[in-house]
């Protein structure tokens, strides 16, 4: 334990029990996702740090005093901004913000005990919906070229002995740091925030997975195959309490080679020593297996080892068939299926027929007018006419409606038109899918 000074901020939405009260179950997760998105996104432009999430709200640290009141501006701007993007009134929520800075003891796991941290909580209670309301140290802290503040007075606080002088920020005057451009995916999301929809294919995978069966994921060039495959490795743990995960792009260079293979899903798993030869590494998934560990092989772009046969010999399916057999999962990404890529004059077919089809298309219509509806913070929302221009535009396809909203946010920084927006969009699929999609 540490004793340090701390900046400390806490938010708590407002009438969260009745409003959970009134909302659906997939209302409820929405909201909560939706306020922790705000939040994260907030504080990391504040160099904050979120220390507790409570349930309905966060308990926040700041480096400053300017950052915290800068951060509470931001996060209720931007809850201003996103209910107003709200079609649905139980998907709206209000937000208390208080502030207090002193001394702490700052816990083992980072967790605080502290009169400041206790305080920013009573001073939170206290304050109406869009309003940063803050302590007599903390004002005291801030610049009066950056914020413009009021005294709100003397106000006696649940288990603070005596009164306490609060303030409330009137104005922020300095700039805030610009949101960077959320639609940057041109190859797999890596972050589980930006991915999107494909709820049928992971209850298909997760059944498969329960089973420990295998599976082939099929689709044309950039439909997300990937994107899939790391959702995979993310979710699979949630899944199967037992699934350890190994993905690989089979484009690697050290995929190259049997010896390179080897190597990668070695580390992937996590073992100490590299397996050397397809028996040893038979040998380790069966002994994953006895421990109650299920391992699950994700490879990307599965089309290369066919190119390769002098590395991957019948000998490498075989074995991978056989460890599908014990109770490992295969989950494999092409453009074609694997009966397609396997040697036709290989009558046995040795490798293939274990792996059900999972083919991948476009989004639904009303999938793709989701995608572009869901209020990212900071990110300013799509006009009907933007909206109707994108879903034209991408016609489903994924990359395509991560390519349009792409431009049509960089055209309204710069003040060109929705037209040239379009014509930039269609430019840069053709850089990706030169036929068309």
């Amino acid at each position: 334990m540490t004793t340090e000074l701390k900046v400390v901020m806490f938010t708590d939405q407002i009438d969260s029990t009745s409003g959970m009260a009134e909302r659906t179950p997939a209302e409820i997760r929405k909201v909560a996702r939706d306020q922790q998105d705000l939040t994260a996104e907030a504080v990391r432009q504040c160099r904050g740090a979120v220390l507790k999430d409570t349930g309905d709200g966060h308990m926040i640290e700041f480096r400053s005093c300017a950052d915290a009141v800068r951060c509470g501006f931001v996060i209720q701007q931007r809850v201003r901004a996103r209910n107003d993007a709200q079609t649905n009134d139980r998907l709206k929520f209000d937000l208390h913000v208080g502030i207090d800075f002193g001394e702490a003891v700052v816990l083992e796991n980072k967790d605080l005990r502290a009169n400041a941290a206790n305080l920013a909580a009573r001073v939170s209670a206290k304050g109406p919906r869009g309003e940063v309301y803050f302590t007599e140290k903390v004002k005291n802290e801030l610049h009066p070229r950056e914020f413009i503040v009021e005294e709100v007075g003397v106000i006696p606080l649940k288990g603070v002995a005596g009164e306490v002088r609060i303030y409330r920020l009137i104005e922020w005057l300095g700039e805030i740091e610009h949101t960077l451009n959320p639609f940057i995916w041109r190859g797999g999301i890596t972050r589980a925030e930006d991915f999107f929809d494909r709820d049928n294919e992971q209850r298909t995978l997760r059944a498969y997975l329960n089973g420990n069966q295998n599976c082939q994921i099929v689709g044309p060039r950039r439909i997300g195959k990937t994107s899939l495959l790391l959702q995979i490795e993310r979710v699979a743990h949630e899944w199967k309490q037992e699934a350890k995960v190994a993905y690989l792009s089979l484009q690697d260079p050290r995929a190259f080679t049997l010896s390179g293979w080897l190597a990668m899903v070695s580390q992937k798993f996590g073992w100490a020593e590299r397996a050397t030869s397809l028996a040893d590494f038979a040998e380790r998934v069966e002994a994953m297996i006895s421990q109650r560990v299920r391992p699950v092989l994700c490879m990307d772009e599965f089309r290369e080892p066919f190119s390769r046969c002098d590395e991957f010999t019948r000998d490498f399916f075989l074995t991978l068939r056989s460890c599908g057999q014990q109770g490992m999962s295969i989950v494999t990404a092409s453009q074609k299926t694997l009966g397609e890529l396997t040697d036709p004059v290989d009558p046995t077919s040795p490798f293939y027929n274990t792996f059900p089809l999972l083919r991948l298309g476009h989004f639904k219509e009303e999938d793709a007018k989701d995608f572009i509806a869901i209020h990212r913070p900071g990110i300013p929302s799509f006009t009907q006419d933007e909206k109707a221009a994108v879903v034209e535009f991408a016609k489903g396809h994924p990359l395509a409606l991560q390519v349009a909203c792409f431009h049509v946010i960089e055209a309204k920084e710069s003040g060109e038109s929705l037209t040239t927006a379009m014509r930039k969009a269609a430019d840069d699929m053709s850089n990706h899918i030169p036929a068309g999609w």
